[in-house]
């Protein structure tokens, strides 16, 4: 079966619209967007990059180390025989990068693709809120032709909505509240200056059907979901309180993200 390349939705925090726009796509009945991985797609990437520097050249740079000449090693391996092998240099001893990525690729064809082919969508996609922009390179790399969309809310409306919906399991605390904010502003920023991808706002995104087909045509989606999808849809996670943010917790998020949140017009 055809490898497809995916579609990456990456939103800067939980309770950005994600979920929205992951369904949104869905409705075309071309991608099937699967949920969240529970942070295996920053596995995954981390070890794309763990596997581009163990088989480099010693002339490449990364970020922690150099090129462990894997790859390297791995043709001096094949060119002599097995009673030779042990007396080679075999530390990073690796198969060669490309056939790694082929790999990789062929397990998202076999778990995800395929099955959304089995339910009758020619494409797939994910949707995710942990994933920075380290991630999304490092996918780029495994999928060149890959699409990514960049999803940022207003963060006070972010953590008002994580906090009626008591703080997503941690404690209410100060520490709580910087965590949150920390998560949108990283990736807030991160996501603003990314040289690939389509970023949007939550808040233009369900106001405008112009910016709508724009994120369609962008992922090559030629159907479009019903015109009342975005108003009528109703599905969601139930609140357990109704509390607003205090003065306290609004002076903090505002100390913390202010500069970020002027550069996306909040």
């Amino acid at each position: 079966m055809p490898s497809h390349p995916p579609i990456f939705l990456f939103s800067a925090s939980w309770r950005s619209g994600s979920t929205l726009l992951q369904r949104y796509i869905t409705a075309t009945g071309e991608v099937l967007v699967w949920g969240e991985t529970g942070g295996a797609l920053n596995a995954i990437a981390e070890a794309v990059g763990g596997w581009e520097q163990i088989t480099a050249d010693s002339a490449r740079r990364f970020q922690d180390s150099i090129g462990g000449k894997g790859e390297a090693a791995y043709q001096k391996f094949i060119a002599v025989p097995k009673n030779e092998h042990a007396g080679l240099w075999i530390a990073n001893l690796t198969p060669p990068y490309s056939d790694i990525l082929a790999s990789l690729r062929t397990l998202f064809d076999t778990l995800y693709c395929q099955r959304a082919q089995d339910f009758g969508y020619p494409r797939y996609g994910f949707k995710e809120t942990r994933c920075d922009l380290t991630t999304a390179r490092h996918l780029q790399t495994l999928f060149p032709d890959a699409r990514f969309v960049f999803l940022v809310r207003n963060p006070f409306d972010v953590i008002l909505s994580i906090k009626r919906r008591g703080w997503m399991g941690r404690t209410t605390s100060h520490a709580t509240l910087k965590y949150y904010a920390d998560h949108w502003r990283t990736r807030a920023m991160q996501f603003r200056q990314a040289d690939f991808g389509l970023a949007l706002r939550y808040e233009d995104f369900i106001a405008d059907p112009v910016l709508q087909d724009r994120v369609l045509d962008y992922l090559d989606i030629q159907n479009r979901p019903p015109a009342d999808f975005i108003r009528t849809s109703q599905v969601d996670w139930k609140a357990s309180s109704q509390a607003p943010l205090s003065a306290w917790e609004r002076v903090r998020l505002r100390y913390w993200l202010g500069d970020e949140m002027k550069h996306w017009g909040y």
